[in-house]
């Protein structure tokens, strides 16, 4: 019994490899359509990447700064999903790795996704709001860290901010973001 399975499966890979040379040889010099993205190294499905907003009582926003080269500028306090975990999960990891701080996160707040223009990367990010539970304001040890602070809300249009959605966050804030989930679009800059 076994090897006339065997046989049935070595006969349909042997008809598979026909009709593909068939095909390679009917079409070798066809005028096909070009495919529409580059397929290149590096993953073929999106990233998802969670951040976090801290909104302090002295109306100050929680952001990390990133050194990439001679380039600096401002992120919100996140970072990739790992697999199986769930949002919330990765806000609390990511939070404790970066701040120091322990987060109890409250809701999400945003959508939005930034794809290169050659399509190169694709990142989905969810913004969740969360408030400080605990934990010592500290930098966390990954190199691109360098340095971790409340910022004055008031400021937030002044600092470069990375995807920049320091306006989407300043007209929320005095509502304390009361509109619920709603999707920003593509932030690739």
């Amino acid at each position: 019994m076994r090897s006339s399975c065997l046989f049935a499966n070595n006969a349909q890979a042997a008809w598979r490899y026909v009709g593909l040379q068939f095909f390679r040889d009917q079409f070798q010099d066809a005028d096909l359509p070009k495919p529409r993205f580059k397929k290149g190294p590096g993953p073929s499905i999106p990233t998802t990447r969670v951040s976090v907003i801290v909104i302090d009582d002295k109306e100050q926003i929680l952001l990390v700064r990133h050194r990439k080269g001679n380039r600096q500028y401002w992120v919100l306090p996140g970072g990739r999903m790992e697999y199986g975990e769930t949002f919330f999960e990765c806000a609390v990891r990511e939070l404790k790795e970066e701040t120091g701080l322990d987060v109890q996160v409250e809701r999400f707040l945003f959508l939005s996704e930034a794809i290169a223009p050659d399509k190169s990367r694709h990142i989905v990010n969810i913004y969740l709001k969360a408030r400080v539970v605990g934990g010592v304001m500290k930098i966390g040890n990954e190199p691109v860290l360098a340095g971790v602070d409340f910022i004055p809300l008031s400021e937030l249009n002044r600092v470069t901010l990375f995807p920049p959605i320091g306006k989407i966050i300043l007209e929320g804030a005095p509502s304390r973001f009361r509109n619920g989930i709603e999707y920003l679009g593509n932030l690739w800059v």
